[in-house]
């Protein structure tokens, strides 16, 4: 059975796992809102929008309520941050990597930055 897993390391070393084993369809309409904001082609929608709305997404695939945005920030190393949210949400849209790569590329696809 697929499940959502996340771990999280606290401020004193020791590492929490956190598992989900249901997610509505109805997410996979959320995600997508958020795609829609990315493709708009909106100048005030930073990446750092983008980023920080993938991990809220994140966040609330969980229902654990320990699980939040500051939880993912703080409770992951910097260069873990992209792979875990893009794998969180490959898992929660049920998309495996190899079966849809143009969806893969959409996920990780990231808006310019505004000069």
């Amino acid at each position: 059975m697929t499940k959502l897993r996340l771990e999280l390391k606290k401020k004193n070393g020791d590492v929490v796992v956190y598992e989900q084993d249901k997610v509505p369809a109805s997410r996979v309409l959320d995600f997508w809102d958020i795609q829609e904001k990315l493709e708009a082609g909106d100048t005030s929608y930073t990446p750092k929008d983008y980023l920080l709305d993938r991990i809220d997404f994140c966040a609330s695939l969980f229902s654990a309520k320990a699980v939040t945005q500051k939880a993912i920030l703080e409770g992951l190393n910097a260069w873990e941050l992209e792979e875990t949210v893009d794998n969180i949400i490959l898992i929660a849209m049920g998309v495996k990597k190899e079966a849809d790569p143009k969806l893969m590329e959409l996920v990780q696809q990231k808006p310019e930055s505004v000069s």
